[in-house]
Order: C-alpha cells, then sequence, then structure tokens
C-alpha cells in the first residue's frame, strides 16, 4: 500500500521538481537579458549627456577670445554691444545663457539683458565654477540658477585664454530635454552627482533627494554653493540605497545597474521594476500546480465506484425512459384534441370570412354608390335653377352629366360585382390623365361644398398604362374626397395631385394640408371600417377598397406625413414601357416633400 502510493505521488513530484529547476533558470534568462538591455541604456544615456557637454564645451572658450564679448571687461561696467553679442550666440548656439564676468565675479553683459531677471549687475563669486575659471582652469559645475531659479550644467573659462585673468566667460546648458526625454522613455532612469544627489531623473518625485543621508560636510558645502538652492535633499529611502544589483527606493524593489559618466563624478542609474525580471515564475508554477491539480482529478476518478454508478446511471435512465414515454403519450392526446379543436375553428373562420365578404361588398356598394348619387344631386338641383331662369342650354348640359353619372353608376356596379374577383376587370391602354380629369370631375362637388382648393399638376406629355380605368377613377375620388375632407377645418384648405412618371412606373400624389394622420393610426388607416373622420360620415371602407383595387391592378397604395402638415397619399402603377419612363424624368418625391 505504502508503494502504492509513493508511485501515485511521484508524477507530481517530479512536475514540481521540474517547475523549479524552471523557475531558476528562466528567472537567470530574464536578469541576464535585463541586464543587458540596462547597459545598453546607460551607455546610450551616457553618450548623450556627454554628447551635450561637448556640444557646448567649446562655447566659453570662444566668448573668451572675441573682444566683442570681453569688451565691457575693458571699461569695467555693462556694454550693450556684448550683450547683443552674447544674445545674438545664444540664439544662434541654443545655449540657455551666456555671461561674462569680472574678477570680482560680477556679470557685466549676459544673454538675457532684457530680462525681467536679468544677470547683468548680479554677483556670482561664490560659485566654484568662477572660482575654478579665475584661477585659469576650465570650470564645470552643476546646480539651480541662483537668479532664474532653473537648473542647468555651468560652463567656465577665463579670459583671456592665456595670461592673468581680468574676468570670466561662462555657458549655461539647459539638460531638462534630456530629463523629458527620458521620462517619455517610459523607463525608470536617473543621475547622481559625487554627493549622491539626484539631479536629473525620469520620475519628478525622485529629483533632488539624496541616496543616503548627506554628511554635515557636504551639506554645508552644498549649503555654501547654493548648488540645489532651497531644496530639501531628503533621502530617497529610508534605507540607505546600496550599489547592489537590487535597490529599495520608497518601498518599491528594482533590479538597478549603475554607470559612470565620466563627467563631475556623475552616474547614471538604470531601474527596472523587480516584477518585469520575474515574468516567468508566476506561469510557471500556474501549469505545475495545474498539471497536479488535473493528475489529482484523474485520479479521483478512475478510483469513483465505476459499477455502482453505472448501475445508478441505468435505473435512472430507466425512469427517465418510462417518464418520457408517459409524456409523449401525454402530448399524442393533447395534439388530437388540438387538430379537433383547429377543424372546428377552421370551419367556424370559414363561416365568418363568407358573412364579412357579404357585409364588405353590401357596405362598398353604399360607399360607391354615395359619391355619383351626391354629385347627381347637385346636377339636379342646378338643372331646376336653369330651367326657372330659362337657360337651357346649361340645362341640357346638365343633364347630359347626370346621364354620364347614370351610365357611369350602373358601370359602378359592374365594377363592385368584380370586386371579389379581379380577373375579369376590363384591361386596357389609357392616358392616365383622362382618368384624373374624370376623378376630378366627379369629386368636384365635394370640393365645392367644403371651401377646399383643388389643384391638378399634370404633365405635358402622355401618362400611358394598362389598366382599368373605372379602378382608377374610385381609387382617385376616394382618395380626393378624403383630401378635401381633411383639410375641410384649414383656413387656406387645400388638396394637390401630382402626377409624374418615377422610372418604370407612374406616380399619383395626392396631398392635403389637414391635421394629418397620427403614427401610431397609420398602420391601421387601410383596414376596413377604420376611419379618422368624426362628423363626415365615413363607413372606413374607402382607403381599404381603395388598397384592394391598387393592387388588384399591380400597383401600390401608401401614406406618410405630409410637410410641414397633412398627409400624403401616393399610387403607384406600372407603365406600358420604359420608354416612357426615359422621356418624364423621375418624380423626386423626397424633395419635394421637404419643399
Amino acid at each position: 500500500m505504502t508503494k502504492r502510493w509513493l508511485f501515485l505521488a511521484l508524477p507530481p513530484l517530479v512536475f514540481l521538481a521540474a517547475a523549479f529547476v524552471l523557475v531558476q533558470l528562466f528567472m537567470d534568462l530574464d536578469e541576464d537579458g535585463v541586464d543587458r538591455k540596462a547597459a545598453e541604456r546607460l551607455t546610450l544615456y551616457r553618450q548623450t549627456i556627454l554628447g551635450e557637454y561637448q556640444k557646448y564645451r567649446y562655447l566659453p572658450y570662444m566668448i573668451a577670445r572675441d573682444p566683442r564679448a570681453t569688451s565691457a571687461l575693458a571699461t569695467g561696467r555693462p556694454d550693450e554691444t556684448a550683450n547683443r553679442f552674447l544674445q545674438e550666440m545664444a540664439d544662434n548656439s541654443g545655449a540657455d545663457l551666456l555671461y561674462v564676468m569680472n574678477r570680482e565675479g560680477t556679470t557685466l553683459a549676459a544673454s538675457n539683458w532684457r530680462d525681467e531677471l536679468s544677470l547683468v549687475g548680479r554677483n556670482y563669486a561664490f560659485r566654484p565654477y568662477f572660482k575654478s575659471a579665475i584661477e585659469g582652469e576650465e570650470g564645470q559645475f552643476f546646480a539651480i540658477g541662483a537668479t532664474l531659479g532653473e537648473p542647468g550644467l555651468f560652463l567656465s573659462r577665463p579670459t583671456p585664454v592665456s595670461g592673468t585673468p581680468t574676468g570670466v566667460a561662462v555657458v549655461k546648458v539647459d539638460m531638462r530635454p534630456l530629463e523629458a526625454a527620458w521620462a517619455e522613455g517610459g523607463e525608470t532612469v536617473f543621475a547622481s552627482d559625487e554627493n549622491g544627489v539626484i539631479f536629473l531623473s525620469s520620475r519628478a518625485e525622485w529629483r533632488y533627494r539624496t541616496l543616503a543621508e548627506l554628511p554635515s560636510a557636504v551639506r554645508e558645502t552644498i549649503d555654501t554653493t547654493r548648488q540645489y538652492a532651497t531644496q530639501d535633499l531628503d533621502p530617497v529611502s529610508d534605507q540607505p540605497v546600496s550599489m547592489s544589483k537590487l535597490l529599495t527606493i520608497d518601498g518599491n524593489v528594482f533590479r538597478h545597474n549603475a554607470a559612470d559618466v565620466g563627467l563631475l563624478g556623475w552616474t547614471l542609474h538604470f531601474l527596472v521594476p523587480l516584477e518585469e525580471t520575474r515574468k516567468s515564475v508566476l506561469p510557471i508554477w500556474t501549469a505545475a500546480v495545474a498539471l497536479c491539480l488535473v493528475y489529482a482529478i484523474i485520479l479521483l476518478v478512475l478510483r469513483g465506484r465505476r459499477l455502482r454508478k453505472t448501475s445508478v446511471q441505468l435505473r435512472q435512465e430507466s425512469a427517465d425512459l418510462k417518464e418520457l414515454n408517459s409524456r409523449l403519450v401525454g402530448e399524442i392526446q393533447e395534439r388530437r384534441r388540438v387538430e379537433r379543436e383547429l377543424l372546428e375553428a377552421q370551419r367556424g373562420l370559414a363561416r365568418s370570412n363568407r358573412l364579412a365578404a357579404v357585409g364588405e361588398m353590401s357596405a362598398a356598394v353604399v360607399h360607391e354608390l354615395s359619391q355619383p348619387l351626391a354629385a347627381l344631386r347637385m346636377f339636379v338641383a342646378g338643372t331646376r335653377k336653369f330651367l326657372d331662369k330659362g337657360d337651357t342650354t346649361t340645362a341640357v348640359e346638365n343633364l347630359e352629366e347626370i346621364d354620364s353619372i347614370q351610365l357611369r353608376m350602373a358601370s359602378l356596379t359592374q365594377e363592385l360585382k368584380r370586386f371579389a374577383r379581379p380577373g375579369e376587370s376590363r384591361i386596357e391602354k389609357i392616358d392616365l390623365r383622362d382618368s384624373v380629369k374624370a376623378a376630378e370631375k366627379i369629386a368636384r362637388p365635394r370640393f365645392e361644398e367644403t371651401g377646399v382648393v383643388l389643384k391638378l399638376d399634370l404633365p405635358e406629355a402622355d401618362l400611358d398604362v394598362e389598366t382599368a380605368p373605372l379602378r382608377v377613377e374610385q381609387i382617385l375620388v376616394n382618395l380626393l374626397r378624403n383630401g378635401a375632407d381633411a383639410a375641410a377645418g384649414e383656413d387656406d384648405g387645400h388638396v394637390k395631385l401630382e402626377a409624374a412618371a418615377a422610372g418604370n412606373e407612374i406616380v399619383l400624389r395626392i396631398s392635403d394640408n389637414g391635421p394629418g394622420i397620427p403614427d401610431d393610426l397609420l398602420e391601421r388607416i387601410f383596414d376596413p371600417f377604420f376611419s379618422t373622420k368624426t362628423s363626415s360620415g365615413g363607413m372606413g371602407l374607402g382607403l381599404a377598397i381603395s388598397m384592394r383595387l391598387a393592387d388588384d391592378l399591380g400597383g401600390s397604395l401608401s401614406v406618410r406625413a405630409n410637410t410641414p402638415k397633412g398627409a400624403v397619399f401616393e399610387l403607384k402603377l406600372p407603365a406600358v414601357d420604359s420608354d416612357m419612363a426615359r422621356t418624364n424624368p423621375p418624380l423626386d418625391l423626397e424633395n419635394e416633400a421637404a419643399e
């Protein structure tokens, strides 16, 4: 039994041992990679600093030799010519400041002589770079400016360059662009001076802090030279920062690499968070633990009582089959019952459809004959008046119109009979403008009664279609009368009928400036017996019949809102051929609606 457990425990031990070896190997590889990268970056940053130094090192020497810059030393007072020369030199060279001091350290000429904080007249004899230059040596010093408060590298030379110095030429180089470049690179790098003071850093919170507590003598020297002005120079960490490979700052551990700059005892430091040197540790241990867990799960599964589980599963499956069989029997019975109910519902629906068809046809007869009858009454009343006045000519014309209307009513009756059988309608080639004029004549009495103005906009060219003219007239009469009823309540009520070719279709558009149709009613407007009229006695069949007629003719009938108010009904019918569509350009319905 013991041997068996040891055998079972062997794979997890192998996984963990392999993970430990891999972790050590990959940690060494990661650290070596970080150190190589740090060495490359430190070399680059060191060359950048030295490049800036070499770039401006010649400048104080040139100024010290140029009589235009040192002319103020001969007179012992500020000289505008020297100031202008130094200003021009600073602009051309890119140096931050150029200035010349006498033997006492007083500035007699400076490139910023026009500024409010000009260096002219200020004394900097306390600066080490002045002391070195006045003793005939080259001066180099990094400090915060005593006047402007801006840090920079000060380079100085005695003037004249040989013999007894009578003054000092100084160049101030702004090192902050280097610091900004470090910060933009997203790397943690800083430079410290020979005393361990951080004066350049990609992290602003570390600037002017120290690697360790400064001795009192060093702090006194810094205060005397005013190197870092009023900065506190507090340590960057509670523990002194050592130069080992691991560096702890503000509680964060970094992989540390450093390199000497070779200038003023400066040291460059490149830091990488310790987590980046151990990126491979977590995946390796995670994989090892996952393998152990998978192995344990496999053992647990294999150690299960397979036979008992199989028996339980078979019993459960048998019970499930019985339950499923019972459900199937119940569903079959329920389906048979539903089928019987469905057959009964279909029979009832067929009876209801027949009754509805009879009612719709009866209502359609009343609705469609009411319009010619109204026109007939108007003509009869007019005829009586004309006969009373003795105007027999006009009376005869009215009688002819009455005869035409009664013929139309007879034809309409025949068309209503064909309403349920659209295939029997007589199709012929007509000019659609004639149908528009015929419909306008039938609907004209309604417009005269309501006072609504009817405008017709018909093209000069023929609008040839192959259709049933009487059915087209029925649709147009319904739409025109509806438009007259809708615009009747408006002060300037009007209805406009436009006709034009649009591609391979003829479009008839009837628009009014009435109150319009609410959005929630647009989908029901073509339903039978649905009407928005409250006082005109509408039966709600006109639009339903018109929609049916348009479909029978192979066209379409639609409605949309008008601009700025009212409704627009569009009747589209197929044109005879495409040549007519090319002769008449398409109607831009969207643009006209917007106008």
